[in-house]
């Protein structure tokens, strides 16, 4: 469940302090709203039986975290760069982003 520090094939830094914040938000909001509202509705809608729905939202709210964990640091660092173009490495000349203030 390790994050590399650097890009395999270009070796542009992932890892920097405060990343792990915003890819812990992504991972969060699909699992909130993106499947256990799935799971709410349907259990008010009367497709789940309400045991149904506590099972399957305890497997989820455990479970899938955990294997998006991966996929939430790339959507995170898309999302980041994709705002910020100006951070990335390559568009400042050199190996590590400054911050600005």
């Amino acid at each position: 469940m390790r994050i590399a520090e650097n890009c395999p094939q270009c070796g542009m830094r992932w890892w920097r302090d405060g990343f792990y914040l915003g890819a812990l938000v992504v991972n969060y909001a699909v699992t909130v709203f993106g499947l256990l509202l799935m799971v709410v509705l349907a259990t008010l809608h009367g497709w789940l039986a309400p045991r149904v729905a506590v099972a399957l939202s305890l497997g989820i709210a455990v479970i899938f975290p955990w294997i998006f964990y991966k996929w939430s640091w790339s959507f995170w660092l898309a999302s980041y760069y994709g705002v910020l173009p100006g951070e990335l490495p390559a568009n400042l000349g050199h190996d590590e982003p400054e911050l600005r203030e």
